[in-house]
Parts: structure tokens; sequence; C-alpha cells
């Protein structure tokens, strides 16, 4: 699953972005020297799917069964790489130090969209030193969707970052073939479109890092305020309790008042 790195940003959130283990299964000393030091992803291979590449570092960090990474490579909708490999475009990686945003669509549409997906709890297994990325970027606070993680902010999978992406961007349409390949995908937009389009609407990273933080300060406004809320009806249903000190005292003033009448 692909995490995002709450705490490069003012705020934090849960740990969330990426999922599995390090020891690159697929990369061998053979395969460098056949390949050479670097080998660069083409953008031709996506030419019928989308217009530009896709590509993935999958450390094998969760359930395969589950890991959405997985199924969009079994789709040939993304590109397994290696450690070996080159790619040029954005790359979604714990070791991001600014914001995905809009000013980076030039390099998504000529160079494409990668997510580096492992653990937050395993990083140290992830050889990133050895990872050949151009452009490394975070995600922004989003809330998951997905069925692992769903309601869970910050702690989006593999598809869900490359739709968030695509996104913020300028590329909902291809944001919504990929979640469309997923029955619950639809959801990550119900959940998340307001967000997206704030972001969507920025400048830069510095602006949607500003989105971000004043979309968290309501949302702790609105914890508190709730909380406040809770506190004083709480008290309050205390307060409309009978008070029995003044048992007496209405004891008295109904004899009275039969007295009076009578």
């Amino acid at each position: 699953m692909t995490r995002q790195k709450s705490n490069a940003f003012k705020r934090r959130g849960d740990a969330s972005s990426g999922s599995r283990s390090i020891s690159d299964p697929q990369t061998s000393k053979s395969d460098e020297n056949i390949q050479g030091i670097e080998t660069e992803i083409q953008t031709d291979d996506y030419s019928e799917i989308l217009p530009m590449p896709l590509g993935i570092w999958d450390f094998d960090h969760c359930d395969p069964k589950r890991c959405s990474g997985k199924k969009l490579v079994r789709l040939g909708l993304v590109k397994l790489l290696k450690v070996s490999n080159r790619f040029r475009g954005i790359t979604l990686s714990p070791q991001g130090q600014q914001a995905v945003s809009p000013a980076d669509r030039f390099i998504v549409e000529e160079h494409g969209l990668a997510v580096i997906d492992c653990s937050w709890a395993r990083l140290e297994d992830v050889p990133f030193t050895k990872l050949k990325t151009s452009h490394d970027r975070l995600l922004p606070y989003l809330v998951a969707t997905n069925p692992i993680n769903y309601g869970r902010p910050w702690k989006l999978n593999s598809v869900e970052a490359y739709a968030a992406c695509f996104y913020i961007t300028g590329f909902p349409n291809y944001a919504e073939k990929l979640l469309s390949k997923f029955k619950w995908g639809n959801t990550f937009f119900m959940v998340n479109k307001t967000l997206l389009d704030k972001y969507a609407a920025c400048e830069d990273s510095q602006e949607v890092v500003k989105v971000q933080n004043e979309w968290l300060n309501e949302i702790e406004m609105e914890y508190r305020n709730k909380r406040s809320k809770d506190n004083f009806y709480e008290h309050e249903h205390e307060f409309l309790a009978k008070n029995p000190n003044h048992a007496d005292r209405d004891e008295e003033e109904s004899e009275e008042s039969s007295v009076d009448e009578n």
C-alpha cells in the first residue's frame, strides 16, 4: 500500500505510504550486468493504455491478494520497476520533501508517475539510495477509502495514491480510469472530492500545504466544538434534574397555594 508522509508537513498524521519488503526479489547482479547501470522506462509501452508511463517499486510489505499495486500491474496499467530502473517522472516517495501540486503537471504528462510501495514500519528495509528517481513528492492530507484502511487519514493504497496525484495535477479522467478497476474506487472521490478540488486549484506545493493545514485546522476546531457541546449537554442534563434542596420549598409553596384557593 502506498502511504503518505504526513510528518513532512506542518501537521502530523498516521504514517501512511507504500508497503512491501527490502531485498528486491526481482533484481540481481546478473540483471544489472545485462541491462547496464541504468534502464529507463519507455513511454511507448503505455501508448494504448495511458499516454504516460506508470511505474511501481514493490517491496512486498503487504498481502499480495489485497495489493492494489499488484492488481494494476496484472491489468497492464502499471509497470513493475526493478531497483536498477530509472524513472524520470514524479515519484510518490517517503523521501519526498514537497507536496505534489499542479506545478508538476508537465512532468507527469511528459514522464509519468510512479510510487514506492513500502511500509512506514519497514523503511529501513527499502534501498532508497539505490532507487533512481528524479522528482520525489509527498501526497497532502487525504482519507483512505480502500477496504483495509477505510476512513483512516493518510493511509492511501497505491491506486488511491496514483488517483490523487493525477487529480491534483489536472488529469481527473486518468484518476477515474484507475479507480474504476476497483469496486470501491468511486468512494475515494465521494469522500475526498472537496479537498482534491482545493488542491487542484493551487499553484504550487507551498500553496497545497497551506490548504492542507487550513483544512486540518478546521477539522480540529470542529472536533473541539463538538467535544465542548457534548460536555455542555452532559452537564446541562445534570442541571435539569430536580434539586433535592428545593423539595421542602416546593412543598411549602404547594400548601400555601392550596390554602389560598380554599
